[in-house]
């Protein structure tokens, strides 16, 4: 950010040194418009020296000088650079001060708007923000002609946070309409002979109206009820199913997890398939198979029931078994259906 300090060099020195009586040099640089454009404008480059000295001020564009003004005590441009372009501050002429490429901050967020407190936007790493408000009028004679321009309401932003290129801060009162607000960074620099260089840039605007909020996203559609049922029962007997277990055929309308259980009717059923919860005095009956299958989408799903370490202990000590088939369906949404329970006897 900073081109040159030439002639008068950078130079260390003690903290106490910021406080001094030697040359002050100021370059500032003042974008926007007030409530009041057509009485108080701007809009400017500017340069001073302070005790008072030859000053020239110029913008620079491409390697090329397009506007220069030179002045006693300081300069004025009506023009103001484009990001990108060279400022440059002289005192006396032909020793440059400092030298600042411009990058058109600090910018402040549209949400510094009438009815907010807000006071936040972007800025150069390293310089200091404060911000302002303040409400123009005209000034008046008695006859009615503006004589120039009465400022009131002032207030001043707390800037509350300020890290790398954003800052953050508020109004002690909410903005409002025909006030102008602004936003201001600087960087102070110590040079020798306890002369000190200080940069300035400042963003004006009217206050506006605050943003529409975007529309909040639409509602997602409420999924489908869950369903399902069991398509194709396979090939059962006990030697197929100790060998090589048993498939079973389930449709399902979404995506879900299809469970599938083998009971004997020997003792009391689960509600659900995978539910050990029993609320009976009988004894529970017998798990001897089970398979799951997860279901990405709707459709129809292949679910291979495997025979389960006590149920190969019963299945090898008898000839035939009842046993009662329970299908559930558990949606990737948390509903859970049960399918009306299938009854088979296995030889």
């Amino acid at each position: 950010m900073l081109l040159g300090l030439a002639a008068l060099g950078a130079g260390a020195g003690p903290a106490a040194a910021w406080e001094h009586h030697g040359p002050r040099y100021t370059l500032k640089v003042v974008e926007g418009e007030t409530t009041l454009p057509e009485y108080r404008q701007v809009a400017s480059t500017s340069g001073s020296a302070e005790p008072n000295a030859k000053v020239a001020v110029s913008i620079s564009r491409g390697g090329t000088v397009v506007y220069r003004q030179t002045g006693e005590g300081g300069a004025w441009l009506s023009q103001v650079p484009q990001a990108g372009d060279v400022v440059t501050l002289e005192s006396p002429l032909g020793r440059v001060i400092g030298s600042q490429v411009y990058d058109g901050l600090p910018a402040m967020d549209a949400t510094v708007c009438a009815g907010s407190t807000n006071f936040s936007g972007e800025n150069t790493s390293g310089f200091t923000v404060e911000g302002s408000v303040v409400t123009l009028s005209p000034r008046t004679n008695p006859y009615g002609q503006v004589t120039g321009v009465r400022e009131s309401g002032f207030g001043e932003a707390q800037v509350k946070s300020l890290s790398g290129t954003t800052f953050g801060g508020n109004f002690l009162v909410p903005l409002q309409l025909g006030e102008t607000v602004t936003a201001t960074e600087s960087l102070k620099i110590l040079l020798a002979e306890e002369a000190t260089y200080t940069y300035v840039s400042e963003d004006s605007r009217p206050v506006g109206a605050c943003p529409v909020p975007p529309p909040a996203p639409p509602v997602p559609p409420a999924p489908p009820a869950l369903e399902g049922s069991l398509m194709k029962l396979g090939h059962l007997t006990l030697h197929s199913l100790l060998k090589s277990g048993w498939k079973v055929l389930v449709a399902i309308n979404q995506p879900g997890t299809v469970v599938e259980d083998l009971y004997m009717r020997d003792g009391t059923l689960p509600a659900f398939a995978s539910s050990t919860h029993h609320h009976h005095h009988t004894p529970p009956a017998v798990l001897i198979a089970r398979g799951f299958v997860t279901a990405t989408g709707a459709g129809t799903v292949s679910v291979l029931l495997r025979v389960t370490h006590q149920g190969r202990i019963r299945l090898h000590s008898g000839k035939g078994v009842r046993a009662a088939l329970l299908s559930t369906l558990d949606s990737s949404s948390g509903a859970k259906l049960g399918l009306s329970r299938k009854y088979v006897a296995i030889h």
